[in-house]
């Protein structure tokens, strides 16, 4: 089981210190029992895709360990740019009967304007969830390799949107060697994506580490059609990025493969944008919570049978088999300070993500 460790908690929660969480949540909080009882778990994205799938695998394990061993049931709420659903929980009552589970991309909505900003540091935050991994896939007569890609004049990339973390990113390492981009959004997902650059109306994209294992790895990239060039790695409690084990060393990482070429380690504030993303960002791609306001006592319970949920075997492999590796657990001290870390992001930070921002837009 992956875990990480981002900027301002480095190392907190290994498993002695998750054992005396456990014991002394159970020992302190009033058990909320919810035996007869529906609790509900919102997402925000479309049924089908990861997020959906993903949070029904954490529903049929959590109704096992939540006390009382309520029915949960999934309810997609989609719109407003991911923000319908978050909103839905947000403003639920605090009665422990919904939960979210929200792809909360956290380390661009803090460039919203201040009336369009969600207060996540209020709600009841549980944990968090990460699965999704990120490579740059290229069509093979553009580049045919890491060297290639380097020595581009431009290329045309797409992606979801310009707020998506791995456009961004993508955006900034080819700023870093000096290509000229530009950037085609509104693709929702690997399949529009490989459609589009099938269709030539874009060169590369981020693919996700699941469409890699699923498809790409022995499908186009093994008939020499397409290939990958380095892949976003975690960051560790040291703050070096390291391999996702799921790519089976097939590209190196960011950190790797921009030193390689430019005969040192990246630095600077485009540097410091790509790596912020990698610790704020790509630890988490949904983050579980409940409505402010939910009481100390439940939220000791959701948490403690999150813990206990999301370390089962049965939870692992099922999860595991959705995003084609293990998945990244975020417990809750750790979800919270990955919160608070994002909430205070430096002004320079920010600035930097919203050039890259303006210029994707066009």
């Amino acid at each position: 089981m992956n875990t990480t460790s981002p900027l301002s908690l480095r190392g907190v929660l290994g498993a002695a210190s998750l054992g005396l969480l456990l014991s002394a949540g159970t020992a302190m909080s009033q058990v909320i029992d919810l035996e007869g009882e529906t609790v509900t778990i919102v997402h925000n994205a479309a049924p089908g895709g990861s997020t959906g799938l993903s949070s029904q695998v954490l529903a049929d394990v959590w109704a096992q360990t939540m006390e009382g061993n309520p029915t949960i049931v999934v309810q997609s709420v989609e719109g407003g740019a991911l923000t319908r659903g978050i909103q839905q929980v947000m403003n639920s009552r605090p009665d422990g009967l919904t939960i979210g589970y929200v792809a909360w991309q956290g380390t661009t909505r803090i460039l919203d304007p201040e009336e369009l900003q969600i207060p996540f540091q209020d709600a009841g935050i549980i944990g968090g969830i990460g699965g999704a991994a990120f490579f740059t896939h290229v069509d093979a007569e553009v580049a045919a390799d890491g060297d290639a890609f380097a020595n581009l004049e431009s290329l045309r990339f797409g992606g979801f949107s310009p707020r998506s973390a791995p456009s961004m990113q993508m955006a900034g390492v080819l700023d870093l060697l000096g290509v000229d981009w530009s950037f085609v959004s509104g693709m929702g997902g690997d399949g529009p994506l490989r459609a589009a650059m099938e269709r030539g109306e874009i060169e590369a994209y981020p693919a996700t580490v699941s469409i890699y294992l699923q498809d790409l790895r022995d499908g186009p990239i093994a008939a020499g059609e397409t290939t990958g060039i380095y892949h976003i790695g975690r960051i560790d409690e040291d703050g070096a990025e390291q391999p996702i084990e799921a790519f089976g060393g097939a590209f190196p990482t960011v950190t790797e493969y921009l030193a390689a070429q430019l005969g040192e380690t990246p630095s600077g504030p485009i540097w410091d944008m790509i790596m912020f993303h990698s610790e704020a960002s790509a630890p988490v791609n949904w983050l579980v919570m409940a409505p402010p306001g939910t009481s100390e006592e439940h939220l000791a319970m959701l948490r403690e049978s999150f813990a206990e949920a999301v370390q089962s075997p049965e939870y692992l492999e099922a999860a595991t088999n959705v995003f084609g590796g293990e998945p990244n657990i975020v417990l809750y001290e750790q979800m919270l300070d990955i919160v608070n870390t994002v909430q205070n992001t430096p002004e320079e930070l920010r600035e930097t993500m919203r050039a890259y921002i303006a210029e994707m837009e066009g």
